[in-house]
């Protein structure tokens, strides 16, 4: 009986540390970049579908051709809005916009169901947010003094360089936000008003570089993609954000909450976002999902980043 007692209680130890150790196991690591690493919760499954990390001594040759090309793709389309948007002239961008990215799936389930999210993680180098400020101050000097009260608040205004010290600290004085009811509604008017001709102008613009086509089958693409801009609108019952304390550091969450409605169809998502200043640079993170999983995305994240509020500006 005595053997039996011992056998039994080795048994049960080795099942309760096969069992820990098998919840342990259960959370995944996602890359923030930067050095920064999240670990998911032991109910969900993190799933790597690509990344590109910010350190270029551990990436493989096809991580750093696609850094390249997405880089080149990043600088062109900054310098061809500029020239369409800024009234003013101001050096193109250079060198590199990314410094990496990541796609994670995430899935969970409770007992509201089973949740699948996409976090995509995009970091923003110093050295483009850096110029960005330049340009931000070359277009306050330059456009006439009339037009000055039309600019929105420039970063510029309040640093000259980028720093984590310095975002940190305006990140601390930022004011929440929450936009909801009658100026939602106003707001969406007004981008829903534009939306179709801006959807139109982008793809005039890949259209005028297609040389395979007759200009009667540009024509007859352009009407039918002209017809469906027409059936598309955005619709949003809840945008906000707010300054956060974060494992990381100082940082901003956001989200938005809404549909995207195309011919009567109505198609739910919901976005929630942190951007994390780093030393290097900006690490922005995105989960995207539907609405219905708004509430389950938004525990997990705050589990992640151990998320505390902040008062925010005065």
């Amino acid at each position: 009986m005595r053997a039996l007692n011992k056998k039994m209680m080795t048994l049960a130890c080795a099942t309760c540390l096969t069992v820990g150790m098998g919840a342990v196991a259960c959370a995944d690591t996602v890359d923030l970049g930067y050095g920064l690493y999240g670990s998911t919760s032991p109910t969900v499954k993190a799933v790597e579908v690509m990344r590109v990390p910010t350190d270029a001594k551990l990436r493989n040759n096809e991580q750093s051709q696609i850094i390249s090309v997405a880089n080149k793709a990043a600088v062109d389309a900054v310098n061809a809005s500029l020239k369409l948007q800024v009234p003013v002239q101001v050096e193109p961008m250079k060198g590199d916009v990314l410094d990496g990215f990541s796609v994670y799936q995430l899935q969970g389930t409770d007992k509201q169901g089973h949740h699948v999210g996409q976090l995509v993680v995009v970091d923003y180098s110093k050295n483009a947010i850096d110029q960005v400020i330049g340009m931000n101050k070359t277009i306050l000097e330059k456009v006439p003094d009339a037009k000055k009260a039309t600019i929105k608040s420039s970063i510029s205004k309040y640093v000259d360089s980028y720093s984590k010290e310095k975002a940190q600290q305006q990140l601390q004085g930022l004011k929440s936000n929450t936009i909801e009811g009658a100026k939602l509604a106003k707001d969406l008017k007004m981008i829903n008003d534009k939306l179709p001709s801006q959807i139109m102008g982008a793809f005039d613009k890949m259209l005028a570089t297609e040389k395979n086509l007759s200009p009667k089958s540009k024509e007859e693409v352009r009407s039918y993609v002209d017809f469906m801009a027409k059936q598309v609108s955005l619709d949003a019952t809840h945008v906000a954000y707010k300054p956060v304390q974060t494992r990381y550091g100082t940082a901003v969450t956001g989200d938005l909450r809404g549909s995207l409605k195309y011919d009567g169809f109505r198609n739910t998502y919901s976005l929630i976002g942190y951007a994390v200043p780093t030393d290097k640079g900006v690490s922005l993170q995105l989960l995207m999902s539907d609405d219905s999983s708004y509430d389950y995305w938004t525990n997990e994240l705050n589990h992640m980043y151990q998320t505390q509020s902040l008062k925010g500006g005065k």
